[in-house]
C-alpha cells in the first residue's frame, strides 16, 4: 500500500526475477510507450559511457493535459534516482530501490514525488483531489506495469 506520510508517494512490490532483468526492462526507455499506460512517447536525449539513458523526453497522458517534460536518470549499485530538468512540471525528486530477495526475486520500492506546474488560480480542492488520484494512478500503473514487463523478459 502506498505511504503517503511522506513527501510524495511510496510504494513496494515483489518482481519474480532477478535485479539485471528489472533493470534491463527499466533501461529500454524506448519499449515504454507499448507496456507503461500512461506513456505516449519518449525520447532519450542524453546516455552515458555505458549507453543508460541520462535524460530522458516523456510524453504523458494524464488524463486531462498531455505534459511534456525531460527527467534525468542518475545510476547506482542498487538504486535509480530520477530529477527534473525541464518541462510542463515544476520538480521532480523520485527513485527506484531494489532489494534482491534471492536469485529469482527482487522487491522494487518506488518513491513518486512531483510537483506539477499549475496556476495558482487554479489550483482548488477539486484540482488538487484530481492530482492526488493521477499521482496514485502513475504510482500503481508504474509498478504494476514493470512487475508484468520484466517477468515477461
Amino acid at each position: 500500500m502506498a505511504d503517503a506520510s511522506k513527501a510524495g508517494l511510496t510504494d513496494s512490490i515483489v518482481i519474480n526475477t532477478g535485479q539485471d532483468k528489472i533493470l534491463e526492462t527499466l533501461l529500454d526507455f524506448e519499449s515504454y510507450p507499448n507496456w507503461m499506460s500512461a506513456v505516449v512517447s519518449i525520447d532519450v536525449v542524453k546516455r552515458d559511457k555505458k549507453k543508460r539513458g541520462t535524460q530522458v523526453r516523456y510524453v504523458v497522458d494524464a488524463v486531462v493535459i498531455k505534459p511534456k517534460y525531460t527527467l534525468s536518470y542518475k545510476y547506482g549499485d542498487d538504486r535509480i534516482d530520477i530529477g527534473y530538468v525541464e518541462g510542463d512540471l515544476e520538480d521532480c525528486n523520485s527513485y527506484y530501490l531494489f532489494e534482491p530477495l534471492d536469485a529469482d526475486r527482487t522487491e522494487v520500492t518506488y518513491h513518486y514525488d512531483v510537483s506539477y506546474s499549475i496556476p495558482r488560480a487554479l489550483l482548488n480542492p477539486v484540482t488538487r483531489r484530481m492530482l492526488k488520484t493521477v499521482d496514485k494512478r502513475v504510482m500503481n500503473s508504474a509498478l504494476k506495469d514493470l512487475k508484468k514487463q520484466a517477468e515477461a523478459r
